[in-house]
């Protein structure tokens, strides 16, 4: 063996371990925020009535709606560009922080015109309009932030940022809960989310005028052909995970009334931590893939493997205990969307699947594929939702499950057609 295939074995080795770190810290990040963020809806839910946790709760998922809408897919693509950008990398992500913030302005007024907009509104009759702004760019930028880190190769903070604010969250809420009521759970979400843009932007700032990047081959900034060719299709992806993620609530809020909405909302953030977490893995794939695309195969076979290992036992564990996950917001909720958590949870598992080959699909440019795939997955759900007898919310949680696996099914074939040619032909993925 050749020294010099000995160092290209060690530097393959190094950049798959890399991977993993990363994609490891993302997770426990965003398993840290998930964890704190359930104790605070278990303290909303301890200290407020039901409809006044439905009514925050479609607050809630407007305005997290728009801070997935706002950021216009640039998160996901900078994973893809700064790794390029080199010393350009502070002029790339200054720029995409304007966008984000236009774009999460305006993406605000588009929600509040929405047939669901009256759901959104009723939390804070008075100050609605400007608090619903004030949150939605809040946390627009905060979470833009998640991607800004990782692109800068500070992923490892991420669960210090993210266990600092869902700490911040339960101390506000239960100081202004008691007093303020569902005002009280929106003040818990703004306040924390404000000091985290502050504070991270700051450690933005010195990352990008203090430390060289890595050296790299000549800076290059994406051109305008390429930004279309990325953001154009992977944009309504962008749109239909939000939809899937937060419309949602939203929707069954207006079917069902706000009682039963604060049910299917705690059940579906469950769902949506799982996403959280498993997206937050995948930006890790995003990069490295991103970097070494000739590895594509490889790289997505231990993305893969890492995966299944951290929550295929993990999801399966919660299946069972569902019932007793839930009565720790009170024993209604546990009663009455326990059979809905256990089905929302066994659709997450093919979820997983869809999740990684759209980073596959991000890391080459395959913005089509993408589209494709969180546009079924999001058309589907919400067609469930339209079309479920109002007695019968627990189906919502079957329809997502055969959503998912059909979905699901669809991503594998695609990827097979996708690497499998290149395989034949000798060429790398």
């Amino acid at each position: 063996m050749t020294a010099g295939s000995a160092a290209a074995r060690r530097a393959r080795r190094s950049s798959a371990q890399t991977m993993v770190r990363d994609g490891v810290s993302l997770v426990a990040g965003a398993v840290l925020t998930s964890a704190v963020g359930v104790a605070a809806w278990v303290v909303a839910a301890r200290l407020l009535p039901q409809e006044q946790v439905g009514h925050a709760s479609a607050f809630v998922s407007g305005f997290l709606l728009v801070a997935g809408l706002g950021d216009l897919g640039l998160g996901a693509a900078l994973l893809r560009w700064v790794p390029r950008a080199g010393r350009l990398r502070t002029v790339l992500i200054a720029r995409c922080y304007a966008l984000v913030l236009a774009g999460s302005l305006a993406a605000a007024c588009v929600v509040l015109l929405l047939p669901t907009g009256d759901e959104i509104t009723e939390s804070l009759p008075r100050l609605s309009t400007a608090a619903f702004l004030f949150a939605a760019v809040a946390w627009a930028m905060f979470q833009f932030q998640d991607a800004v880190l990782v692109s800068v190769g500070r992923a490892r903070w991420m669960p210090y940022e993210n266990a600092t604010i869902g700490v911040a969250r339960v101390a506000v809420l239960a100081l202004a809960g008691p007093a303020l009521g569902a005002a009280g759970i929106l003040l818990s979400w703004i306040a924390p989310a404000l000091a985290g843009v502050a504070v991270v932007s700051v450690l933005v700032y010195r990352v990008l005028t203090r430390q060289q990047p890595p050296d790299s081959a000549e800076p290059v900034l994406p051109d305008r052909r390429e930004v279309l060719r990325l953001l154009v299709p992977t944009y309504p992806a962008k749109v239909a995970g939000g939809l899937l993620t937060d419309l949602v609530p939203l929707l069954v809020i207006g079917r069902f009334g706000p009682a039963p909405g604060a049910v299917f909302f705690l059940v579906w953030m469950a769902g949506n931590t799982v996403d959280y977490a498993a997206i937050s893995f995948a930006q890790s794939v995003i990069v490295r893939i991103a970097h070494e695309p000739h590895r594509t195969r490889e790289l997505f076979a231990l993305g893969s493997r890492r995966l299944a290992a951290v929550f295929g036992p993990a999801l399966l564990l919660a299946v069972v205990l569902a019932h007793p996950l839930l009565s720790v917001f009170g024993r209604d909720y546990a009663d009455q969307g326990a059979w809905l958590l256990r089905l929302v949870l066994l659709g997450c598992l093919p979820r997983l699947v869809v999740t990684l080959v759209v980073a596959a699909g991000i890391a080459h440019g395959r913005g089509r594929l993408v589209a494709l795939l969180e546009g079924s997955s999001a058309l589907g759900v919400l067609s469930v939702v339209a079309v479920v007898p109002m007695e019968h919310l627990a189906l919502t949680g079957l329809g997502f499950v055969v959503v998912q696996c059909l979905v699901a099914a669809a991503a594998t074939v695609a990827l097979r057609r996708w690497i499998r040619p290149a395989k034949a032909k000798g060429r790398p993925a």
